[in-house]
């Protein structure tokens, strides 16, 4: 009789990923996986066919390696997503890759999250072109710019109750523009608003943060008035912000970085599925060609970053070359 078997996804917040990471994963799914791994549109890489005997030794590889799988699934926090050319992107309003690692820090493995009413899904990006989608997200944080008193102020727009499925919905945006430290307390406050909602709880088809705009009669400002409530102080209100293009938000292909003499080099994955030997080749590659620093995107792609001009396009082909 055959064993059970499970899928496993492994949590990378902000997409941020090194060689040796990449490496102990491509040994895992060689070992347990049937040697074949996809990247997901949350920037997690998923496993499948993993035997419940195999995953105490899994748990602790990731373990040892700084990876987890605390929250991937299930009824808590899911993977914090966020640009992956956070902190090299030329163009980038900010970089807010320590944003979304400090919202992983307190919600993930987080006992007081960890029976939330459904899947609790956050973006924060400090991308121009919202290559994370804040607009599908239980909470979306965009960077933006505003002048106050003379003085220039970066910080975030905030859009809630987003989600797809078989009843979409476009997140609210509220009237407010959230300070740099003001992120994780609102994220929290979000959080314990999601988790406290009795209306939630009734009916696990409608458990999602976005059935408050749909099916409870909410309005943004009444959310917005909830929440401050929640986390004791008032938001500024919100500063104009332009919507990116509607084009294609992905990060594939080369481009300078805003660290001169440098690229990042993104390779398209053909419908994220990645074999283990594809994982080491890439992880070999970014040893060799850069600083072994790797991305995933929102688009199921894998990103190289930190990669010298002149090495760029020998890079490139040596992706091609692995598929």
């Amino acid at each position: 009789k055959a064993l059970p078997c499970f899928m496993l996804r492994i949590r990378i917040p902000n997409g941020i990923l090194n060689s040796s990471q990449l490496r102990t994963i491509a040994d895992l799914t060689q070992r347990h996986a049937r040697g074949i791994a996809d990247l997901t549109v949350r920037q997690t890489i998923q496993l499948h066919w993993v035997t419940i005997e195999a995953l105490p030794e899994i748990l602790e590889t990731l373990w040892q390696c700084g990876l987890n799988t605390m929250g991937a699934c299930g009824d808590v926090t899911r993977n914090v997503t966020g640009c992956p050319v956070a902190g090299v992107d030329a163009d980038e309003i900010c970089d807010a890759s320590p944003l979304a690692l400090a919202a992983t820090q307190a919600l993930a493995g987080n006992p007081e999250f960890y029976n939330l009413p459904r899947k609790f899904k956050i973006s924060i990006t400090g991308c121009r072109v919202w290559c994370a989608y804040p607009e599908i997200n239980d909470i979306g944080l965009t960077a933006i710019t505003r002048t106050l008193n003379g003085k220039s102020e970066t910080g975030f727009s905030l859009r809630v109750g987003g989600g797809l499925s078989a009843e979409p919905h476009l997140a609210a945006r509220l009237n407010a523009f959230v300070r740099w430290n003001q992120v994780q307390p609102v994220i929290t406050g979000i959080a314990e608003l999601f988790r406290e909602s009795t209306q939630l709880r009734e009916h696990r088809e409608r458990a999602r943060l976005k059935f408050l705009f749909l099916k409870h009669g909410w309005t943004a400002d009444d959310f917005q008035k909830e929440l401050e409530q929640r986390i004791g102080f008032h938001l500024d209100p919100a500063a104009p912000e332009p919507a990116p293009d509607d084009v294609y938000r992905d990060h594939i292909g080369i481009h300078g970085q805003k660290q001169p003499g440098y690229c990042y080099v993104g390779a398209a994955v053909l419908r994220g599925r990645i074999t283990a030997e594809q994982m080491r080749n890439a992880a070999d590659l970014a040893d060799r060609f850069a600083s072994g620093e790797l991305r995933t995107t929102n688009m199921q792609n894998l990103l190289v970053v930190n990669v010298p001009r002149l090495q760029a396009e020998s890079l490139a082909k040596e992706l091609d070359a692995i598929g």
